[in-house]
């Protein structure tokens, strides 16, 4: 891909094929396994899960539903991704959930995850070398940031990477990569980009004339239904032809490409993508060449087919969406809803979601970005430079490409009003690449220089490890809506969870109490700060090998990280390492363990299992969403009514009752005399909620 996208000059020998199989490996041995083993997280994967069950049981692929109303908080890519397969399954089918159900829904923001990583390397490799290239995509795989949102059936890992993806493949224009540009502007579009456009036009064209409120009623042609298909069939061959023209006049893929990228990132969280990334390629375009520089760029003889792509994925849906009359719970319109609400209201005034300076988003990066963060600063550092020379050097041009998407970015995201912790993850691409980048010179430097860098990132990195153990519900805040804010000690239970008992050698048992999840994040803080050190002491004892030396000089993951010889061969490697394990453990350690209390998956399946033929399920007090989407919103909600509970309950036989583990006394209240003896616990596996019966 990278020749049909970028021109014949990226690296075709034996070691860069390994080096890019190598970053594949980590990026899909990180992101994929077990990767439907963990429950849907509260509210958000639940809650967009359900949506897309809607769409299946309303057999309606166009306007969002939620139980009662129509939903209009999130555009309709994550759902259109989930939607189909959830048919297949099963999921509008009376009954429990199917057991790949978050395997499924998981697996398209997985799958972007590990291509934007790919691209990374792609780009780094073309511009820089083989190994800041490795160094960068392995580090962007293996941060937690990335790796715990690539995980989420949630819209913000679809938006990052597509947008992203089309930022890196503008890139040879933005460094001025001469040769490449003048290969790219004769090159027609390959077969499997034509493929790819088809599979996300095609079925939007008709759909869009198989369920438009607008053609409702709509007879021109003898009944409704006709006319349906004679507009979808009129549409299909609309795109039908476009894409021939496509084939047959347009060229340079690359930027097709990133034209289609950009519309995805469109659909999957509105304009927030495109616009942070055409304000940094102009600012950055603007600050190395000035005015022409952007004139040269936005005059490319591809733009007005590239606009037309962007336009044709994109642009119809929302289309749809402004002439809908429906409302959703608030009784807001689509404009209404998400556009003034969502999009601008989060940006100025200020709506759901925290507040905060600056400060909020370092935080977030430092535990997301662990245990590399403390790199980031020397590397932006460094990166300036290129804007401060106006470098003509492509190297240096994407270096300080670099340093404006990651400043831009954190500054956007700083300045608005509403904040989210997982708002800071379009930084990552950038940091990652500028971080590989300076480990890449900091390879060959000198042992000072890796002493003074490495300690200062090791600083960095141990003060934010002991921030996390003190405080580890801060790496599943990355990713879910439980802030410590309103969170009380039985959401996060630190303490409470793992009781140790050790018999010291005079023979009294003393007790321990203490979190699971502070062990993991001490297991994963341990490794990846030891074993950067550890590698780099041992080179250095050892003295470094002649880079003229042979085979025996160096191991294979030195030739694929292309560190053989180098002086700081052992930092780099066990930097890697460490990043690797430390976000594994973070992964499968961490993250599969939080399940178990974030998620109503368990509970669930419990409820399946013992259940009888008209034992309802009521959720008391509850507003997760998860007990929405597995009971596939089949639950009676009682929101404080007690009157109404009790009703619910004076039915015969048993009731199944979800509560908050702090709302079990209400529950017991709201049931009145007995409830001690009326009330059983069934499940009480999770932290956070209960199963009960009142009999």
């Amino acid at each position: 891909m990278g020749d049909a996208l970028f021109g014949p000059r990226v690296n075709k020998d034996q070691r860069a094929r390994w080096s890019f199989l190598v970053v594949v490996g980590v990026a899909a041995g990180i992101i994929l396994p077990l990767l439907g083993a963990t429950g849907f997280f509260d509210p958000w994967e639940t809650n967009y899960a359900e949506v897309a069950r809607e769409m299946v049981v309303r057999d309606d692929y166009l306007y969002p539903f939620w139980k009662d109303a129509h939903f209009f908080s999130k555009p309709i890519l994550l759902f259109w991704l989930e939607a189909p397969v959830f048919r297949l399954l099963g999921a509008a089918e009376p009954g429990p959930m199917h057991g790949a159900i978050e395997l499924v829904a998981r697996l398209p923001t997985a799958i972007v995850g590990i291509v934007t990583v790919l691209l990374v390397w792609l780009v780094a490799q073309r511009f820089w070398s083989r190994r800041a290239a490795t160094v960068g995509a392995v580090l962007l795989a293996a941060s937690p940031y990335w790796a715990f949102l690539s995980r989420q059936a949630i819209t913000d890992m679809l938006y990052v990477g597509t947008f992203s993806m089309g930022v890196l493949l503008l890139v040879p224009w933005i460094v001025g990569d001469d040769d490449g540009r003048a290969d790219a502007a004769q090159r027609r579009l390959p077969w499997w980009l034509i493929a790819l456009l088809a599979t996300a036009l095609v079925p939007q064209a008709w759909e869009f004339a198989r369920s438009a409120a607008p053609l409702n009623g709509v007879d021109v042609l003898g009944s409704e239904r006709v006319t349906r298909v004679a507009v979808g069939v009129t549409a299909v061959a609309a795109v039908c032809g476009l894409l021939f023209w496509l084939r047959r006049s347009a060229r340079d893929p690359a930027l097709i490409l990133s034209a289609f990228f950009f519309a995805l990132s469109m659909l999957a969280k509105g304009p927030v993508g495109v616009a942070i990334a055409v304000v940094v390629v102009i600012v950055a375009v603007f600050l190395l060449d000035g005015a022409v520089g952007v004139l040269r760029l936005l005059v490319r003889p591809s733009m007005g087919a590239a606009l037309l792509v962007f336009l044709a994925v994109c642009a119809p849906w929302p289309i749809v969406m402004m002439l809908y009359e429906g409302l959703d719970e608030s009784r807001k319109t689509w404009f209404e809803r998400f556009v003034r609400y969502d999009l601008l209201g989060r940006v100025g005034v200020g709506v759901h979601g925290d507040r905060g300076g600056i400060e909020y988003y370092v935080r977030s990066l430092g535990f997301g970005l662990l245990p590399w963060a403390g790199l980031v600063p020397i590397a932006m550092v460094e990166g300036l430079q290129g804007l401060r020379k106006k470098a003509l050097d492509p190297r240096q041009r994407l270096l300080a490409f670099c340093t404006v998407w990651a400043a831009g970015t954190f500054l956007f995201f700083s300045l608005t009003t509403t904040k989210f912790h997982h708002y800071a993850l379009p930084c990552c691409v950038p940091m990652a690449m500028l971080v590989g980048a300076t480990l890449d010179r900091l390879a060959d430097d000198s042992p000072r220089a890796q002493l003074v860098i490495g300690g200062f990132a090791g600083i960095v990195g141990v003060v934010i490890w002991r921030a996390l153990l003190s405080e580890p519900w801060e790496w599943i805040d990355l990713f879910t809506y439980h802030y410590k804010g309103y969170k009380p000690e039985y959401y996060f239970p630190v303490k409470t969870l793992d009781l140790v008992e050790i018999i010291p050698a005079f023979g009294k048992r003393v007790a321990w109490s203490v979190s699971g999840f502070q062990l993991w994040v001490a297991a994963a803080g341990a490794l990846a700060f030891v074993l950067p050190a550890v590698f780099g002491l041992h080179q250095w004892l050892r003295g470094s090998p002649r880079s003229d030396a042979g085979p025996e000089s160096g191991t294979v993951v030195d030739d694929v990280l292309d560190v053989r010889g180098a002086p700081g061969a052992g930092f780099v490697k066990g930097t890697l390492i460490g990043a690797v394990l430390c976000t594994v453990i973070g992964v499968q350690g961490f993250m599969a363990r939080a399940s178990q209390h974030w998620s109503q998956r368990w509970l669930m399946q419990t409820y399946h299992e013992l259940r009888q033929e008209n034992e309802p399920l009521i959720a008391f007090q509850m507003d997760w969403k998860g007990e929405t989407f597995y009971s596939k919103n089949t639950e009676i909600q009682i929101k404080k009514d007690v009157a109404d509970f009790r009703a619910a309950i004076a039915r015969p036989g048993r009731d199944f009752v979800l509560v908050q583990t702090d709302r079990l006394a209400s529950l017991k209240a709201a049931v009145g005399a007995g409830a001690d003896v009326r009330v059983k616990t069934v499940d009480k596996s999770n932290a956070k909620w209960l199963l009960v019966v009142v009999d």
